[in-house]
């Protein structure tokens, strides 16, 4: 897709359901991507300027908001998911178990999953609960990509470090893609790229489903 394709096609985004356990997952037999990360890293942002649309998905300075997990229909050719943050430490336990559990089954029950993307906040780095994740999907064999964000807040020479130092983190986990996004909702920064990996994602299942 070029440019104009791409925001013509990624601005069709609507909220198709919000599912708090398995019984609510929808079934559409289209890829999917999905957008996971610690609470206040920012997807909900970023998902919003992927699609340019402002308001698609909602946003929250207060972490641990989000607390279901948010679908997304693009032409029925694309499934997009926002999942609930994690890592934050004031969440009472039981709402952490129940959403360790959501999580976990929507990662064994997504057979058309593609990819997915582990945002991480630039100016934080990969933390131990991203590893927690990282070892899970590399045990159900789901691929995944490390994405920075908020990258207009911290120096280059900052930026360089913390790029550096996620791909060592990740080099030793067979599911990870080793090319690391850096990212700005703000600035509109990296969107272009998570683009070309969504356009590429849509090609390879074109082409399987051809065959």
């Amino acid at each position: 897709m070029n440019e104009n394709r791409n925001l013509i096609f990624y601005q069709q985004a609507e909220h198709y359901t919000a599912a708090a356990d398995i019984s609510h997952f929808p079934e559409l037999d289209i890829p999917e991507v999905c957008f996971a990360g610690r609470s206040n890293v920012g997807k909900s942002s970023l998902i919003n300027s992927i699609c340019t649309k402002r308001s698609l998905a909602r946003t929250s300075n207060t972490p641990g908001r989000t607390q279901l997990i948010h679908f997304y229909n693009i032409q029925n050719k694309l499934f997009l998911s926002d999942l609930p943050g994690y890592g934050y430490a004031k969440a009472p336990k039981s709402k952490i178990l129940e959403w360790t559990i959501l999580m976990e089954n929507y990662f064994k029950n997504r057979i058309n999953l593609s990819r997915v993307f582990i945002l991480i906040d630039a100016r934080r780095g990969v933390k131990n609960s991203d590893h927690e994740l990282m070892k899970l999907l590399n045990i159900l064999a789901v691929n995944f990509q490390c994405i920075l964000t908020k990258i207009d807040k911290i120096s280059l020479t900052a930026l360089n470090e913390v790029t550096k130092d996620t791909i060592t983190q990740i080099e030793n986990y067979a599911a990870a893609y080793p090319e690391i996004i850096k990212s700005s909702a703000d600035k509109k920064i990296g969107i272009d790229k998570i683009h070309e990996c969504l356009n590429l994602i849509l090609n390879i299942n074109d082409n399987a489903w051809k065959k």
